[in-house]
């Protein structure tokens, strides 16, 4: 078994956290020791640099570890003191009450401070317990890592080091000797039973070590404890006997039954004709692939919606909300009023409920016409512009080329900011566009953008 799962088990479960980091030192002098074929190895007789120089920094944690764990075995043996002496102040200022004139709720509520005190103690005793428990397990864990180095390198300087100048120290943890507080343990505990009421009782199961204490310092208060039997004993009338309530219950139709129903009579189960037979997941597997169809149906289909459609129904659909119907014939005058669609737009408009908001759809019906024209326009011009510089540069070459390089340069600059612009003018309309005027677009701008770096090879290709 490793010593690593082996510590865990030693040492104390609630404070593992502050455990040796046994499995990450392990695991750091394995690397360091482990030799591959890329590894230089030592000359014979010369001393190992990387070893020396990890050996230190090993070294150097190793006393990082002993100090945190000092620290912390440090703090709480002063804890556990505090809390003795906590306990020891209390009990001596309860002990020098007289118990033979309490009486009623004065001597329970001597008696329930007396076991609060009682259980305290325990813990205390405990605590004590565990940390010599800890204090071992880390001084085996110390020994251990400087075995496993001294097992992989052959090397016993670190072991030599790490015990000269850190666990030989008498301030170091690991010879640290608990007895005075054990003693003080002792002899509260005999305090506290040479104190306590008569009708005091263990309120909580003792470990074993704390019976064999008491049983051990049994003869010291023997006498006490004679006393306590001859003083009378206070009158307490018996507690009612509890009246527990039963668990709730809530009604139900399997266990209550109908109200209406006989008790002999059974139960029907409900199903419906109408329901769906089909598998199970089915919906959800045809949900998932008919948003993809249905969308790649609409990049070859032109859908012209209800919004763009006219207001007098031309269509012929029942579903039109201009369209007339012709089965009620008692239509009010203020229905057919409302139908009217006289002094509006016939085209290119929103239906009725949406008429309040017809100053908006006109500066959306502007603001993608004006985009369409200046993408129309910025296309235009960038080809003007390709055209010019293409001129440029096959009449004028062999005069003033330096001249004429700088102005088909700016050119093609000019005629690709303008194919830009005019390609983010479409993608910033916020119209459906249909499939061929998106390739329109695309092709134009792909166009531009290859001529104009032909052009720009020439310029580069007539530079001396």
């Amino acid at each position: 078994m490793k010593f690593g799962d082996h510590l865990e088990r030693e040492s104390v479960p609630e404070w593992s956290l502050h455990n040796l980091d046994y499995n990450s030192i392990k695991h750091e002098i394995k690397m360091h020791t482990t030799r591959d074929q890329a590894t230089a190895m030592a000359i014979p007789g010369q001393k190992d640099e990387a070893l020396s120089r990890f050996e230190d920094s090993l070294y150097m944690e190793l006393g990082r570890q002993h100090e945190r764990l000092h620290l912390f075995v440090s703090s709480k043996a002063d804890e556990i003191s505090r809390r003795l002496e906590y306990l020891a102040k209390n009990i001596s200022r309860w002990a020098s009450k007289n118990q033979d004139q309490l009486t009623g709720d004065a001597a329970i509520k001597h008696h329930r401070r007396f076991t609060k005190y009682e259980r305290d103690l325990v813990r205390c005793g405990s605590d004590i317990q565990s940390l010599e428990r800890f204090v071992n397990a880390q001084t085996i864990a110390f020994r251990k890592i400087t075995k496993k180095y001294k097992k992989w390198t052959g090397s016993t300087t670190l072991g030599t080091r790490l015990y000269e100048n850190i666990l030989s120290d008498p301030k170091s943890f690991t010879r640290r000797d608990f007895s005075s507080i054990q003693h003080r343990y002792d002899d509260i505990t005999c305090m506290l039973n040479a104190a306590a009421p008569a009708l005091s009782e263990p309120s909580s199961p003792e470990s074993p070590a704390h019976s064999y204490r008491c049983q051990s310092l049994s003869g010291s208060f023997n006498s006490t404890s004679r006393h306590l039997a001859n003083r009378p004993q206070p009158d307490f009338d018996f507690l009612p006997p509890p009246q527990m309530e039963g668990p709730t219950k809530y009604w139900n139709e399997y266990d209550d039954g109908s109200e209406c129903a006989a008790d002999d009579d059974g139960y029907a189960i409900y199903v419906n004709p109408d329901e769906s037979t089909s598998f199970p997941g089915l919906d959800y597997l045809q949900g998932i692939f008919k948003t993809p169809l249905k969308k790649a149906k609409g990049w070859f289909k032109h859908n012209k919606s209800r919004e763009r459609q006219s207001l007098l129904g031309a269509n012929h659909s029942p579903y039109q909300y201009s369209s007339t119907t012709f089965n009620n014939s008692s239509e009010s005058d203020e229905e057919a009023g409302y139908a009217s669609s006289d002094g509006f737009p016939s085209t290119g408009y929103a239906t009725h409920y949406a008429l309040p908001s017809l100053n908006q759809q006109q500066a959306h019906l502007y603001r993608e016409k004006a985009l369409f024209w200046g993408t129309v326009s910025s296309f235009a011009v960038s080809f003007l512009l390709l055209l010019v510089a293409g001129t440029l540069i096959s009449t004028g070459r062999h005069k003033l080329r330096a001249e004429v390089d700088a102005g088909v340069t700016v050119g093609v600059v000019a005629s690709l900011f303008t194919a830009c612009s005019a390609l983010g003018m479409t993608l910033y309309r916020h119209d459906q566009l249909s499939l061929p005027h998106l390739l329109v677009v695309w092709t134009t701008f792909i166009t531009s953008c290859i001529l104009n770096g032909m052009l720009l090879i020439l310029v580069v290709g007539n530079s001396p």
